[in-house]
């Protein structure tokens, strides 16, 4: 009589793909694990002084391990800083469907200033910005992904504010830099250079005056 295999019962192939899968799974964990204790050293001791040992050592692995997943603490920072401006969205789209300018620009004013202080990017800006000189295409590509991308994320929405009537027509471009610009001044740039700059009490006031100067000048 021929033997039935037992269907329960797995076969070479099928248990080398659950244990490939496992490891895969392992894997991608360790991945993360790295790089969320290399942001978190990046983001507190700059690239120049965080060390790859404790990076290893708040992601639980060895420093083996990391060396797998990242060649270099340089390959380490660029991941952290690519994953960092991937997640730089403003929500431009519902941002576009607000009643008025004024919602439309609070609303803005209020993302932006949460990825800048929430999300650590003031943190993480530092450390790109300390290390320009050393590793320029980190810098190069930071700018390009996250400032420049930001800005044209803005000038594309006040594009379509003004095909919904509610901005004159204008070069969308110039005016982006300008309200950008009226939050960085006040709000961006101390927390650069002071690591312990909170935002402020009137930040509101702040906000709705840079809201109040935009629709001034570029209102329908």
């Amino acid at each position: 009589m021929r033997m039935v295999r037992n269907m329960n019962q797995e076969t070479p192939t099928t248990a080398r793909s659950g244990l490939e899968n496992y490891r895969r799974r392992v894997s991608a964990t360790k991945r993360r694990s790295i790089l969320d204790a290399g942001r978190e050293e990046f983001q507190g001791n700059g690239f120049t002084h965080a060390a790859m040992a404790e990076i290893a050592r708040k992601a639980d692995v060895s420093t083996a391990t990391l060396y797998k997943h990242f060649n270099s603490k340089e390959e380490l920072f660029a991941a952290v800083v690519a994953e960092a401006y991937s997640n730089l969205e403003l929500n431009a789209d519902a941002i576009a469907d607000a009643d008025t300018v004024e919602e439309a620009l609070a609303t803005l004013a209020d993302n932006y200033l949460k990825v800048q202080f929430d999300q650590g990017l003031n943190d993480l800006m530092r450390a790109v910005i300390s290390e320009v000189s050393g590793l320029p295409e980190v810098g190069r590509e930071f700018y390009e992904m996250s400032i420049k991308r930001r800005h044209d994320e803005l000038s594309g929405l006040f594009d379509r504010l003004i095909q919904r009537g509610m901005l004159k027509p204008h070069d969308t471009s110039m005016s982006a830099h300008e309200v950008a610009g009226m939050l960085k001044e006040s709000l961006i740039w101390p927390a650069l250079f002071d690591p312990s700059f909170k935002l402020p009490d009137n930040k509101d006031k702040i906000v709705s005056a840079a809201v109040a100067t935009f629709v001034a000048r570029y209102g329908a």
